[in-house]
């Protein structure tokens, strides 16, 4: 097994471990098992296990910048206008593939104790790419945090990880969810990009 086989064998099972017991519930020795390694090749490539989550977030923000670079260009409008396209073609399939690593930033983000939760870094990483050649005012920066934040990312990352069980609980056809849910995303995060030019 090359090294760099190993390491992504490491980082899929911490994924799975970290998934369905929780980060802080996981073990480094639960996440040798899964992989099948011996725990000194985990310590070889990580020097811990927040390090671990460190590289899955890390290679979260580089996936999702390539897909918003697309975007970066775009004027307010356009965005707005174009919300629900870019969610159905590319932010949708991301976050499928994706979803066992949002569930854990989401729940490690919203632990009391976290003085610079995961989800704040993945939307620096976003913000910054966006303004990173712009002269832009802090209050304008701040805006477009908080409703970067809290109508697009919360919602969508919720969206992610109770699609599934809202569906099956409210017995709704998982087309028609996605329909309604798409519908009020660009009644809210779009008439944001919409409002402003």
């Amino acid at each position: 097994m090359g090294r760099k086989n190993a390491k992504e064998k490491i980082l899929q099972a911490a994924l799975e471990i970290f998934s369905s017991k929780s980060f802080e519930g996981s073990r480094i020795e639960e996440i040798a098992r899964a992989a099948n390694v011996p725990k000194s090749l985990i310590y070889y490539h990580f020097k811990s296990k927040e390090d671990i989550l460190e590289t899955l977030t890390a290679n979260f923000i580089q996936a999702y910048m390539k897909i918003i670079q697309s975007a970066t260009h775009e004027s307010h409008q356009e965005k707005g206008e174009n919300i629900v396209n870019r969610m159905e073609s590319s932010y949708y399939a991301f976050g499928q593939e994706n979803a066992d690593l949002v569930r854990v930033m989401l729940i490690d983000s919203l632990k009391k104790t976290k003085e610079k939760p995961v989800l704040f870094k993945v939307l620096d990483a976003m913000i910054a790419k966006e303004y990173e050649d712009k002269s832009v005012s802090r209050d304008l920066l701040d805006e477009r945090r908080i409703v970067e934040f809290f109508t697009s990312f919360i919602p969508n990352y919720a969206y992610i990880c109770f699609a599934e069980a809202w569906t099956k609980y409210f017995e709704i056809d998982r087309k028609k969810f996605d329909t309604l849910y798409l519908k009020a995303y660009e009644a809210t995060h779009g008439a944001y990009h919409k409002q402003h030019q």
